[in-house]
């Protein structure tokens, strides 16, 4: 833990790239003396910066920096504000509850002495001086002080480098790096140290160029201070102009740029801290006056990329793992060389049986934190899951090395050593495990079983069999009954291979299936589920989706009649039942019921609209509709030369990454949800056929947003920093559904296609644009239909889409779960290198329609 004593230590600068686990690193090359290239890579937020080489006009911004700094300060005589502090602490690469704190943050000034700064943490009231709760909290301060480094009286303390421009937020601003000299006096006092060695001060300030106020100041501190506790300390201050409105009424207000957020991290023997301070409720109590202060922005409430962990690691210990990835996720895509958010991804994609991708996120995790013994472990664990014991214990073995005196590593190499044959060195490690945990009577038992074996061998010998279920119907979409194994062909990669076995499934024939594991998520809402009207078994499972989050809410009408006509007509018997909704979080509005009853008690139900009220495609169309809006109004305005076009342009790329940035986090929550329920499917036996509601949804994030973009202002998408790949994680997904023989049957829930572009909603485009931007609109509306083709086609389900008439998709898709042929093969290609087996089948009479799974992935769980 970090000493008691440091609790009101000053800490300097922002260092975003810090990983748990990395060993200490030599002082990074001074930023004055950086050239481009590495400039990018210590301050990422240079991107799109121009990159001037001339310090003419230096000594003059400067100058007039100071003197509009100490104009400011000298009005700061005693201000307050409320500040919220979230602080995050990664230890052992173990991540802590996140902890929240409110204190009042006053800010006074000797009057005519704008140096002597004295920042004070009072209770919330203001009345106090506050403690933090107790020694775990580490209430960091000093923020202001730091300014005053650009004050003319400091300035010989330092040595400055003028970088070039850059423009954000639809400012223009001025660059400028600094690195203070070392042992400066400054530097010293403004940590609070009397005597030691003093490192190294350097940051960055991000200048106005209207105004020459301070934007925002980042600070570094390089190297080691003698009884200092943090070996990387940083600091990250945007500042915001507030107007205070003076008391009485009439007098002339006062503005003071003043912090609006501060990011803090530092880094100590055995973790980091992060701690984020937002300011708030302004207040400057003059001599004989007093005042109320209004920020021209608010201060930013986006979490960063650490508080997004955070609340990932909260929702991992609520036991919510599926509702963890998505923040993880993002958390990365703001910052991919966090270990600790690899690894807590890794733990969540485990707990929703995503092995595939537990194992690639621990992997980017080591690249990170290439000795940390959690990490090794934690792979080896799941490479010895899977069977892959060589790489297992090379992983295991790494975990014990690094950390020798954990008893459940030593156990967990052991297991794996056993599982190889090698015996004495298993032995040995059980040993190991028992002697370090002496109480745990498992590692003790398993030692003394080890110790005196029990003689035979068994000999596993593992055949992959793949099962084939296969829909025939004749052109009309009637059923073609009557068929026997000689009537089919079947083929992969196209390759004939022999058909095993060769069964007929439909509803006349009675087969006992034992019940599949129910969903254990409560609704809290639905009835409780009636008893089976009959005793006849289980033989299939409808599971029924309702896409909340990419589904217009004006929709789910049509999906409910739809549901209400099927289910009126259903009858009791051999069939079972789950309604679910997939939004913000996955919700069982039926839990599992063999009664049709039950099911339409529930969508007959005043609460079945509210359950789907939370829709956020109407939010994600409304943020679309905006942008358009806006990129029509910029678009004029630069047309006729207005003035405050150009700054309005420069905020445009920022607005397509945001819708982006959303678009990928419901996609990816949608995703995660899907493969959770997919998962559990495959625990069951008999037919399991899913059936999914949804608009549709574009697997490139943001795709309509940048296509408008460089429609309207082709200049500016080399400026967003945005990211127009298509999604990998679809393919996880069908990678299961085939597996699991679990077909898919998508109902496009938006009915008959009408064109986006003639909402009246929609506004009226740039005339001369108007054509490319129905072509965008219509288009990606089409494509927003394509997952939900590739997820029916991969999966053997079939994709309804273009047409009103949504019953009879839902109808069809029921009908397929009672009427199919099952073939079975064992490959002629036995390799289970993963890769992709198409899949064919042919019937003899070629007037016949087959649907059946178009594939499967080779691996040793393929079936």
């Amino acid at each position: 833990m970090i000493p008691a004593q440091s609790r009101l230590a000053i800490v300097v600068a922002l260092a975003g790239g810090l990983a748990w686990g990395q060993a200490a690193s030599p002082p990074e090359k001074l930023f004055i003396n950086c050239d481009g290239p590495e400039l990018l890579r210590l301050i990422p937020d240079l991107a799109g910066m121009n990159f001037d080489a001339s310090q003419d006009g230096l000594d003059a911004l400067l100058k007039s920096t100071g003197e509009n700094l100490g104009a400011m300060l000298s009005k700061l005589v005693d201000l307050s504000a409320a500040e919220q502090i979230h602080e995050i602490r990664i230890e052992a690469g173990m991540g802590e509850a996140g902890r929240r704190e409110n204190f009042r943050y006053s800010i006074k000034l000797t009057e005519g002495q704008q140096e002597q700064f004295n920042e004070l943490r009072l209770d919330p009231a203001g009345i106090s001086a506050a403690r933090p709760p107790d020694g775990e909290f580490l209430a960091i301060g000093h923020f202001y002080k730091l300014v005053r480094y650009l004050l003319p009286q400091y300035r010989a303390e330092s040595s400055f480098r003028y970088l070039g421009r850059s423009t954000t937020g639809g400012r223009d601003l001025l660059i400028v790096v600094f690195a203070q000299h070392p042992d400066s006096s400054g530097l010293r006092s403004h940590i609070g140290l009397r005597e030691g060695r003093a490192a190294l001060l350097q940051g960055v300030a991000w200048i106005e160029a209207a105004t020459h106020r301070v934007v925002r100041l980042r600070a570094d501190l390089q190297g080691r201070i003698e009884g200092f506790p943090f070996e990387r300390l940083s600091t990250d201050i945007s500042f915001v102009p507030v107007t205070f409105v003076r008391v009485p009424p009439g007098r002339p207000g006062t503005v003071l740029w003043l912090p609006a957020a501060v990011t803090v991290h530092a880094r100590y023997a055995g973790g980091e801290l992060h701690s984020v301070h937002r300011y708030s409720d302004y207040r400057f109590d003059a001599p004989g006056e007093n005042a109320a202060g209004v920020p021209s922005v608010p201060a930013p409430a986006d979490d960063d990329a650490w508080e997004l962990v955070d609340r990932g690691i909260s929702l991992a210990r609520e036991n919510k793992p599926s509702e963890a990835i998505a923040p993880l996720r993002e958390a990365l895509r703001l910052n991919p060389g966090m270990a600790a958010a690899h690894y807590y991804l890794a733990a969540a994609l485990r707990d929703t049986n995503n092995a595939a991708g537990a194992e690639a996120e621990l992997r980017e995790a080591l690249k990170q934190a290439p000795d940390y013994p959690i990490v090794h472990n934690a792979l080896g664990v799941l490479l010895l899951n899977r069977g892959d014991m060589p790489a297992a214990v090379a992983e295991l073995r790494s975990a014990s090395q690094l950390q020798p005196k954990d008893a459940i590593v030593h156990y967990n190499l052991a297991q794996a050593l056993e599982k190889t044959g090698d015996q004495k060195a298993a032995l040995e490690e059980y040993r190991t495990a028992s002697a370090l945990a002496p109480d745990n009577v498992n590692f003790k038992a398993r030692y003394q079983q080890l110790e005196r074996p029990e003689s035979g061998t068994t000999i596993n010998v593992e055949v992959r069999q793949v099962l084939v279920p296969v829909v025939v119907t004749d052109k009309a979409g009637h059923y073609a009954t009557g068929l026997t194994q000689a009537d089919f062909r079947l083929f992969e990669d196209g390759i004939e291979q022999k058909i095993s076995s060769f069964s007929v499934e439909n509803a006349g024939v009675p087969s006992a299936a034992p019940v599949p594991e129910a969903f254990s998520q409560p609704s809290g809402e639905s009835p409780a589920a009636a008893a089976p009207p009959s005793a006849a078994p289980v033989r299939r499972t409808y599971l029924i989706c309702i896409d909340v989050l990419h589904s217009d809410f004006a929709n789910f009408v049509s999906i409910r009649e739809s549901l209400l006509k099927l289910f009126r007509a259903e009858p009791a018997g051999d069939a079972q039942y789950v309604v679910i909704s997939m939004g913000s979080a996955m919700k069982v509005v039926q839990d599992v019921t063999s009664d049709p009853a039950v099911v339409l008690h529930v969508l007959d139900s005043p609460d079945f609209q509210k359950w789907f009220s939370g829709s956020r495609r109407n939010s994600v169309q409304g943020d679309l509709r905006a942008f358009r809006r806006e990129l029509d109004e910029v678009r004029a305005a630069c047309d006729a030369f207005q003035p405050g076009c150009e700054s309005r342009k420069r905020g445009l790329p920022s607005q397509a990454d945001r819708i982006a940035s959303q678009d990928r986090i419901d996609n990816l929550t949608f995703l995660d949800q899907f493969r959770a329920l997919i998962e559990q499917l495959r625990r069951g036996t008999g037919r399991r056929t899913i059936v999914l509601f949804s608009d549709g949804f574009q697997l490139v994030p943001g795709k309509q947003a940048y296509e408008l973009l460089g429609t309207y202002f082709p200049e500016l998408l080399g400026v967003s920093l945005r990211t127009v790949d298509r999604m990998p994680e679809l393919e996880p997904v069908l990678h299961l559904a085939a597996a699991g023989n679990i077909p898919v049957y998508t109902i496009d829930s938006r009915g008959l296609y009408t064109s986006p572009y003639f909402d009246v909603s929609n506004g009226s485009p740039v005339p001369r644009l108007a054509g490319a931007v129905q072509s965008i609109m219509d288009r990606n509306a089409s494509e927003a239909g394509d997952a939900l083709s590739e997820i029916a086609a991969v999966s053997g389900g079939i994709f309804f889409h273009n047409s009103n008439d949504i019953f009879a998709g839902l109808q069809r898709a029921f009908a397929d779960g009672r009427q199919y042929y099952m073939l079975a093969y064992v490959p002629s290609n036995s390799s289970s290198d993963g890769k992709f087996r198409a899949i064919s089948v042919r019937v003899r009479d070629a007037k016949l329609v087959v649907n059946a799974k178009r594939g499967y992935w080779a691996t040793s769980r393929s079936n």
